[in-house]
């Protein structure tokens, strides 16, 4: 299976490697920087993404969008939120008609307001399309751990390659017809680790961290019903497992952004995002008036929002948890 991953972060980068596994596959990877293709090309490392890691011959990277796609069978779309929209719009003069398009972007567009299986439809103009998302972090992938995913697609024939995709991966995956709600269930768990963050770094126990949990599973509920969605999705790896576990891990980006608006130093936080993506706060403003708009009851996500763009009092999101 010839494989095209889009993205050469941290994510994408060890999503190649644990692909690498099945001896099937073969990967290139594209990139817009030519001196990350040489570093790879003479030493099948990037330093500045996993400065130890050795990846697989099998793996290659390119940094011309025609070579990455010329022989893909299937195209993983692994880039951040911000460049998902600009990056389609340059594939799509070598985009072959039909083939599958996976995406592994968080998020939603920011100026269009669009998730990105919306994109996909309108700018390469096809519905073979999969959304994956689950507990998993990169440098767990990378190293090997346990791998699960659930997979939304409306195509069965989607989710039969993918499963050929990743047999002997260590990779569990379970299906979803729900694109757009496993899409909002990833950009609401962003906006909720930044919540646990905080609360985390105004030195609350994991008990006040487990109640806010609790609620905010309650919440994300309401707001999948509010859409008009399967409420089963909150239950899925792309709900439960990736909410729960990007509100409890330190290597969250998003939890660790939240941290930092608790610091002494004021520009703490502010410092965190010019060297970070945090992709939470990057679509909170966008799922804030959404919210608001449809008058859904999210007081949660209110308060975290407040907090970032407002200066609402810290401690005003622990005081929401005994209402």
């Amino acid at each position: 299976m010839n494989i095209t991953i889009i993205g050469t972060g941290a994510y994408s980068m060890s999503m190649a490697k644990r692909l690498a596994k099945n001896s099937n596959n073969n990967i290139i990877l594209w990139t817009e920087d030519p001196k990350k293709v040489k570093e790879f090309n003479d030493t099948k490392k990037i330093k500045s993404i996993f400065k130890d890691e050795v990846f697989d011959s099998k793996i290659k990277i390119t940094n011309d969008y025609e070579e990455a796609l010329e022989n893909s069978n299937v195209i993983f779309m692994m880039t951040a939120s911000s460049f998902f929209k600009n990056t389609l719009e340059s594939i799509k003069p070598f985009y072959k008609k039909n083939t599958p398009i996976i995406i592994g972007t968080k998020g939603i567009d920011v100026e269009s307001k669009k998730f990105s299986s919306e994109l996909v439809k309108n700018i390469l103009k096809t519905k073979n399309i999969a959304v994956i998302a689950g507990p998993s972090f990169a440098i767990d992938i990378l190293e090997d751990k346990m791998l699960a995913l659930t997979v939304a697609t409306k195509r069965r024939k989607i989710f039969n390659l993918m499963k050929t995709i990743y047999n002997d991966t260590f990779s569990k995956l379970e299906r979803s017809y729900d694109l757009i709600g496993v899409q909002l269930c990833s950009t609401l768990k962003n906006i909720y680790a930044i919540g646990s963050g905080i609360l985390s770094g105004l030195g609350k126990p994991s008990s006040t961290n487990s109640i806010y949990l609790t609620k905010v599973m309650k919440e994300v509920g309401e707001i999948l019903y509010m859409y008009d969605l399967s409420e089963f999705t909150l239950l899925s790896l792309a709900g439960f497992g990736d909410i729960t576990m990007t509100c409890s891990d330190e290597k969250s980006r998003n939890h660790t952004y939240g941290e930092k608006l608790t610091s002494r130093t004021k520009t703490a936080a502010a410092n965190y995002l010019k060297k970070n993506t945090v992709e939470g706060y990057n679509v909170m403003e966008v799922m804030y008036n959404s919210l608001k708009k449809r008058k859904i009851k999210a007081p949660l996500l209110y308060t975290i929002y407040e907090i970032v763009f407002d200066n609402k009092d810290k401690n005003e999101l622990e005081k929401e948890l005994l209402k």
